[in-house]
């Protein structure tokens, strides 16, 4: 082989390296657009949520618990936070505030429909829209809802989240607030040895999708299919046993809501 050949050969070569080296750059240069969208797309997020949770908001949250009617999670036996988390938002533990499959899932829908009839939300994303938003549905108001469930998640733990969520949530015929509810439906201070049942707090978790509809006072039967869903929810996610679920399902036709209830609910809804 004569030195022309090889000669020929090392420019070969050095070509296929430089257009290599020039694509490996090109790639790196494309890798580095999304990288630096998604930063900035975590810094607006950021910057967003810390202006719209600003001390008013805080001040707000922290009111909560000072609340006479205000029930720790620590005080309440492990099945009813368990209830609400199945069957409100059962991956409520593992995200920021928003659930992404949930969300995505849910837009899908909406841009089908051309509607914003779909949820969506997690249990933050609910004391937000509870506490400091309206309920119409908008672009506009669900963003603010992402963005300051967010910001809240960065500020308080998932126990004070859960804690705030359900001591505000509405139960229907103007109750709010578990400790409410319990005195309410079943004549139950919620503490001590007071306490719901399993039972009863599946009945509980299943109003907040639609209190008046679920209603054990006004709809019983609606109640029970309702509390039906909650139990196997719970099952699934193995926060309780098939023995457990069968013995706790209420069968409305066989033990109705204590009359008091209804006493209750009359006197009230005649002032």
């Amino acid at each position: 082989m004569n030195a022309r050949s090889i000669d020929l050969k090392r420019n070969v070569g050095n070509s296929r390296t430089t257009r290599f080296a020039r694509k490996s750059s090109h790639k790196g240069k494309w890798l580095i657009i999304p990288i630096l969208l998604l930063f900035a797309g975590f810094m607006f997020m950021a910057i967003a949520g810390e202006i719209l949770v600003g001390n008013e908001q805080i001040a707000q949250l922290e009111a909560i618990k000072k609340n006479e009617s205000f029930v720790p999670i620590a005080e309440l036996p492990d099945y009813v936070p368990q209830a609400f988390v199945s069957i409100e938002d059962h991956r409520f533990y593992h995200h920021f505030g928003i659930d992404s499959i949930s969300l995505a899932r849910s837009l899908l829908v909406d841009l089908k429909t051309l509607s914003f009839a779909q949820g969506g939300s997690t249990i933050t994303m609910q004391l937000v829209k509870n506490q400091f938003l309206t309920q119409d549905k908008s672009i506009g108001r669900k963003l603010k809802e992402i963005l300051m469930a967010i910001q809240i998640e960065r500020l308080y733990s998932k126990e004070e989240i859960l804690e705030m969520y359900l001591n505000t949530i509405y139960f229907g015929h103007g109750t709010y607030g578990l400790k409410e509810a319990a005195q309410l439906y079943f004549d139950k201070n919620l503490l001590g040895q007071d306490t719901v049942t399993l039972k009863e707090a599946a009945i509980l978790a299943g109003l907040p999708k639609a209190p008046e509809i679920y209603s054990p006072i006004k709809n019983p039967e609606k109640a029970s299919e309702r509390q039906a869903v909650v139990l196997k929810r719970m099952e699934e996610l193995g926060n309780l046993t098939q023995p457990e679920k069968e013995t706790a399902v209420w069968k409305s036709r066989f033990k109705p809501i204590p009359s008091h209830s209804s006493a209750y609910l009359h006197s009230n809804s005649s002032h």
